[in-house]
């Protein structure tokens, strides 16, 4: 029998696995309860006649005793014309939260486009949906007790046209909705569907094969995203490369715009899938469960006490930018950035002599914040090469990132490192075993993986792997090349490091 009080740790679980769930990261219930077609408002549609809108509801079990749980609310696609909260892949997810504990809600919206369906009438499709989620949302506040839902953790998740009205639900403004709306018509974006007097804001967004009008609206301080997109849809581009009556800002983008407004982020997509990934289950089921783990990492829970992480080395990060302005780069010189075992290796101008060295390490960098910072760290310089190391990403927390998660982060700093420097060559160290952290090393390999295929698949590209020269006879890491924290490099690790790095920059010319 699992013991589910409180938010935490559930235990014990099966003797066949030996590992702890946890509730919100794992399906802890195995069963769920629902209610059908709840009335969360009522407004006029595009027939001019009083339409009621209904939601089903997804919740725990009824034994559950813990009475403020996060929501997550999901608005089906369909081109704004068809469909319906019950379907396939909303009640494949909207029940696995449920056993995840959390309270699942699908909603129904207004329907419906002028003859036109030019992009004007796709705006009003989209503004009409956005006035029912909003009132989906301030439903559930006011009535928050009455379904154990916590009102400061309110997520929406859609597909298709229902992402579209999850985003711009979130980031699209009153003040920002374009001069040729008729507002006067269809009225403010809070609209009149219901449930006055209570906030329509969210905590964080899942976007699944949708697209933005314009993802400017999207500022820092905005709800965080996750996204899911087929690189092969036809329906609705993943990058920019088409429009969908409007939509034109996919995936992609979204993704790369957040990461450079501070927004946490995560990013999967589908190599050779096309919309709804094809309605392959197996594909589905796979997204959930990335998105299930994104999810977990954003609740109440595991917020950062002090704000938000990728703001935590914004000063380290100014007096490494005030040092470029300060000093002279010595000719075709490398930079050298990333976490702290760059920036604790204070030896590195003699270990690598006579290469010329920029030394651009700080704090305990992980890679949203690196992604962050990376253009105002590179742009300053002329160089020959740049290496980097960012190790802090997989450390064995439920928070962690998970292996593609940290793929996509390199592969977004990659990208903007090319765009100043376009033929420069790049290296990614192999994050590095250590005593520390050694339970996790499945977890980092398998990263460390990812990268390295990248790297071999990209031009200008190289992966420097220095694993093998810390592991001793037993493939354990050798503790005497570890400082007492068991974590870093000391004097003589650095050394043996030094060697293998040396060795892979003689490649350049």
């Amino acid at each position: 029998m699992l013991s589910l009080a409180g938010l935490g740790l559930i235990t014990p679980v099966s003797a066949q696995s030996g590992k702890s769930i946890h509730r919100f990261a794992d399906e802890v219930f195995p069963r769920f309860d629902t209610l059908n077609n709840v009335v969360y408002g009522q407004a006029i549609n595009l027939k001019g006649q009083s339409e009621t809108l209904k939601l089903d509801l997804f919740l725990p079990e009824k034994g559950d005793t813990l009475r403020k749980r996060p929501l997550l609310i999901f608005i089906h696609g369909g081109g704004f014309q068809n469909n319906d909260k019950v379907g396939a892949f909303s009640s494949m997810v909207c029940s696995s939260m449920a056993r995840r504990g959390y309270v699942a809600s699908s909603i129904n919206y207004r329907l419906g486009l002028t003859a036109s369906k030019s992009d004007t009438a796709y705006f009003d499709a989209l503004y009409r949906a956005v006035q029912d989620a909003k009132a989906a949302v301030r439903f559930f506040r006011k009535n928050a007790d009455l379904y154990g839902i916590d009102p400061d953790q309110i997520f929406v998740m859609g597909s298709s046209a229902g992402s579209k009205t999850a985003m711009h639900l979130a980031y699209l403004d009153q003040s920002e909705v374009p001069s040729w709306v008729d507002t006067k018509r269809l009225g403010t974006l809070e609209g009149i569907s219901g449930n006055p007097g209570y906030s329509s804001k969210v905590r964080g967004v899942i976007n699944c094969w949708g697209a933005m009008i314009d993802y400017r609206w999207m500022q820092p301080g905005d709800a965080p995203i996750f996204n899911v997109h087929g690189m092969a849809d036809v329906t609705v581009a993943y990058d920019s490369s088409f429009s969908y009556h409007g939509f034109r800002h996919g995936s992609t983008i979204l993704y790369d715009h957040a990461l450079k407004m501070g927004i946490p982020t995560g990013l999967q997509l589908f190599e050779k899938t096309g919309h709804t990934l094809d309605n392959d289950k197996v594909k589905q089921q796979a997204a959930l469960g990335e998105i299930s783990h994104w999810l977990f990492t954003q609740l109440l829970q595991n917020e950062p006490k002090n704000g938000p992480e990728v703001f935590k080395w914004s000063t380290e990060v100014q007096q490494l930018t005030h040092l470029d302005s300060t000093t002279k780069d010595p000719q075709n010189a490398i930079l050298f950035s990333g976490s702290s075992y760059i920036r604790r290796w204070t030896t590195i101008a003699r270990d690598l002599a006579p290469i010329p060295i920029i030394h651009r390490g700080y704090g305990g960098a992980k890679l949203n914040d690196f992604a962050y910072y990376i253009s105002r760290i590179v742009k300053a310089h002329r160089l020959k090469a740049a290496v980097f190391y960012v190790g802090n990403d997989i450390v064995g927390v439920l928070v962690d990132k998970t292996p593609l998660q940290v793929l996509n982060l390199v592969k977004n700093v990659t990208r903007q490192v090319q765009a100043i420097h376009p033929d420069l060559p790049i290296f990614w160290i192999q994050v590095s075993p250590n005593p520390k952290r050694w339970p996790v090393w499945d977890q980092t390999s398998a990263a460390n993986e990812l990268i390295r295929q990248y790297c071999e698949q990209t031009p200008n590209l190289h992966f420097i792997e220095t694993a093998y020269t810390f592991l001793g006879p037993d493939g354990k890491p050798i503790p005497s090349l570890y400082d007492a924290d068991t974590l870093h490099l000391n004097e003589a690790g650095y050394k043996r490091w030094a060697v293998i790095i040396k060795k892979s920059l003689m490649v350049l010319k």
